[in-house]
């Protein structure tokens, strides 16, 4: 079914990208470059789908998500996705799951855009009440998944979780770990401590708990059904790769092991609710395991709505994969620079939109970085030319200038290591550039 797509971003190279990926599908894709066009696009016409980038002028992604719920029609099901460079800061906006239906991360990944879109624009799956090994089926898995409820149910609540999940009372028989209230924070912190290297999601039953975990569940809403499917085979699939020793006295194993099979950002403060994502680990040894971990160039900071988060790096990648590691997880390898451009990332954006549409995203990209990071620009110039050229360059492929635009958005958030970030952000452009003139 082709659908009828309203981009609101400001950024052109973004909307041409959006553009050419779902045209391709054939959708139709109307675009607006700021929020009042789209309020207006949107009560002209109706829309199935809404993109929405959250840093806007005028007013944010979040403000125009909320406007454009109240101007649309009941009957359009117009469904909203959020656009950010910050997954976990848009994410932990009190009230953000309600506005949208789904965030995408910049850099944009195709597949999931496509995604998104297919799960978004599809029919909804028969009602979860009852039958649930089949609706789990359905889902992608083999039935229902085993579940450690915290805190421990008595046997009402035990049989009523039963209907969904299958409860066990360790954390390494559970394919998930269900909180169903904040008494339930202690006995997830023990079970993330007790399976140091198997972790499994982290699901919140409450709905005012998402900032510890990692996937929310709601028994009456199909969307969270996969998402909590998808969480339990991306956990899984990842964890099979891990070949990092099962040591529970070694936060930096933890810590690493649990960073790449959530395939998440750790904020170190500040989450949804004030919560803060449930490692395992006391504060003592998560602060002493990042400091370890970067400065051995496993993980980089990045600057989120609420403060800096960390995430790994190639090398912290290569950490968790490809050991065991000579005299143990603390000996990572030296940090490598990623490469100028991922040439797998450019041969499947050729495939979806074809050599001139990437030719031209490319040219337009390389116009921006004529220009980039020029000596006399002041704070706010390079912080809005990170972020444009972080989701361009990493969307087309450029990885390394992707990294150091994310250094560099970090470094002006935090105030330290400005200097060397914007050294390395001209660096980045300059072999961009070069690679891009020697194609």
């Amino acid at each position: 079914m082709s659908l009828r797509l309203l981009v609101v971003e400001d950024d052109p190279g973004f909307q041409d990208l959006v553009r050419a990926l779902c045209e391709r599908r054939g959708d139709s894709v109307d675009v607006a470059s700021d929020g009042f066009l789209g309020l207006r696009l949107l009560s002209e016409r109706r829309h199935d789908v809404v993109m929405i980038d959250y840093h806007l002028p005028e007013m944010d992604g979040y403000a125009l998500a909320r406007l454009m719920r109240e101007i649309s029609r009941p009957e359009d099901e117009v469904r909203l996705i959020g656009v950010t460079a910050d997954r976990h800061g848009l994410a932990s906006r009190r009230g953000a799951d309600a506005r949208f239906d789904a965030i995408l991360v910049k850099p944009l990944d195709p597949e999931a855009l496509y995604a998104a879109l297919d799960r978004l624009t599809r029919v909804a799956a028969p009602p979860p009440e009852t039958g649930a090994d089949a609706v789990w089926r359905r889902f992608g898995l083999s039935g229902r998944p085993r579940a450690l409820i915290c805190p421990a149910p008595g046997p009402a609540e035990a049989a009523a979780f039963a209907q969904a999940f299958v409860p066990v009372t360790r954390a390494a028989e559970a394919d998930l770990i269900l909180l169903s209230g904040e008494a339930g924070l202690p006995a997830l912190r023990a079970a993330r401590a007790e399976t140091p290297t198997r972790p499994v999601p982290s699901v919140d039953l409450t709905g005012r708990l998402a900032g510890a975990c990692d996937v929310a569940f709601r028994v009456g809403d199909p969307a969270s059904w996969t998402a909590v499917a998808e969480a339990c085979t991306g956990f899984s699939a990842r964890r099979a790769g891990l070949a990092l020793r099962d040591d529970s006295a070694d936060p930096v194993a933890h810590l690493l092991a649990l960073l790449h099979v959530s395939a998440r950002d750790l904020p170190l403060a500040g989450g949804e609710g004030g919560l803060t994502y449930e490692t395992g680990l006391s504060p003592a040894f998560l602060m002493a395991a990042v400091l370890t971990l970067t400065e051995a160039g496993a993980l980089t900071c990045a600057a989120t709505g609420t403060g800096v988060s960390v995430r790994l790096t190639a090398a912290g990648t290569s950490a968790a994969t490809a050991g065991p590691l000579p005299g143990g997880p603390r000996r990572l390898p030296e940090p490598t620079r990623l490469p100028v451009l991922d040439t797998r990332k450019t041969a499947e954006l050729t495939r979806l939109i074809g050599e001139a549409e990437l030719g031209r995203l490319r040219d337009r990209l390389m116009g921006q970085l004529a220009t980039a990071f020029a000596p006399q620009a002041d704070l706010p110039t390079l912080a809005h030319e990170a972020h444009v050229i972080v989701a361009m360059a990493g969307s087309l492929g450029f990885e390394d200038l992707a990294a150091a635009c994310r250094t560099l958005e970090a470094a002006i958030k935090t105030g330290t290591g400005l200097p060397d970030a914007v050294s390395e952000a001209r660096r980045a452009v300059a072999d961009a550039r070069g690679h891009s003139a020697a194609a």
